[in-house]
């Protein structure tokens, strides 16, 4: 092609304006990664994952050893602590002993003021858990400070093993049991929590429920 006293070379042309395009477009794609860098460097980031949930609408229920406060009212002489004995009762002024343990705290409350209802008209009770002695769970094995621990209402594995002073270094993670005892039979659940830890899986990040041992290998 001649345009005047100058001579182009069209391919050359073309290849020119091709490599031109391609210098655009590479341009553009830097300029919209930078953008999106721009737009997700939130110092936040919500990421919602399902998982099992311990039942906190259930009441609760009294188990042995746990300390009750008792209050029948304007009768201060009827009312005080008591101790859930190891038979499941609890020892109160002129009624005797009083079957607690398996019982809820309204449960109890009703029962009581049916039998104080022979000795006092209209009997008023209240009944409050002043320490929940009966609800524990063990940390065995390899955890750094094993033992005997309070259970929280809700709380799950990865809790509890922090209240245990968290894994020891030469635990395995990935094959903890936690054995659930019931009256008939004892229920034990492998947990691989090497899913919990990466947040791959948080629903083996179960509940853990009153009297269960959790054993770290």
């Amino acid at each position: 092609m001649k345009l005047g006293n100058i001579e182009f070379d069209l391919k050359f042309l073309r290849t020119i304006a091709g490599l031109m395009v391609a210098m655009m477009l590479a341009a553009t794609a830097s300029m919209s990664i930078a953008g999106c860098s721009l737009f997700d460097s939130a110092p936040v980031r919500e990421k919602v994952m399902q998982h099992p949930v311990a039942n906190n609408a259930d009441p609760y229920v009294i188990g042995r050893d746990d300390e009750l406060e008792i209050v029948v009212w304007n009768q201060p002489q009827l009312s005080g602590k008591v101790i859930v004995a190891s038979d499941g009762t609890i020892a109160m002024p002129l009624i005797g002993r009083v079957p607690a343990a398996a019982q809820t705290p309204d449960s109890l409350q009703a029962d009581l003021e049916k039998r104080y209802d022979r000795y006092v008209h209209g009997a008023n009770v209240t009944v409050r858990v002043s320490d929940p002695a009966s609800h524990v769970f063990y940390a065995l094995g390899q955890v750094n400070k094993p033992g005997a621990y309070k259970l929280h209402s809700g709380e799950v594995l990865s809790q509890a093993l922090a209240e245990a002073g968290g894994l020891a270094e030469f635990a395995d993670p990935g094959k903890i049991r936690i054995l659930r005892h019931k009256d008939s039979e004892t229920v034990v659940l492998t947990v691989n929590y090497n899913v919990v830890r990466s947040g791959g899986d948080v629903s083996a990040d179960v509940p853990v429920e009153p009297g269960d041992t959790v054993q770290v290998p």
